[in-house]
């Protein structure tokens, strides 16, 4: 059973700020919530393939290809002996 100071501590590592009507309110949902998986808990599920998607969908992917790149100091616009320069950020 949830109680109260359980509560509090969850809602503290979340960094949430729950009033104490926000806090009783939620005590009771998530009491309905971890009943649902006690619930589960008792099914046999042994048959039961693990789901990763609600939908089964396949996604095209393409081969990879290696192709010649050049450095990447080739593609900057500013550079000098091997330095990047870039615009100052700070004053």
């Amino acid at each position: 059973m949830l109680t109260q100071i359980d509560l509090e501590k969850v809602a503290k590592l979340a960094k949430l700020g729950l009033t104490l009507e926000e806090s009783s309110r939620l005590t009771g949902e998530i009491e309905k919530i971890i009943s649902y998986f006690q619930q589960i808990k008792h099914l046999n599920l042994y048959d039961v393939t693990p789901m990763t998607h609600a939908v089964s969908i396949v996604l095209p992917l393409r081969y990879d290809e290696i192709r010649p790149t050049k450095c990447l100091v080739e593609y900057l616009s500013y550079k000098k002996f091997n330095y990047i320069f870039v615009p100052a950020v700070l004053e």
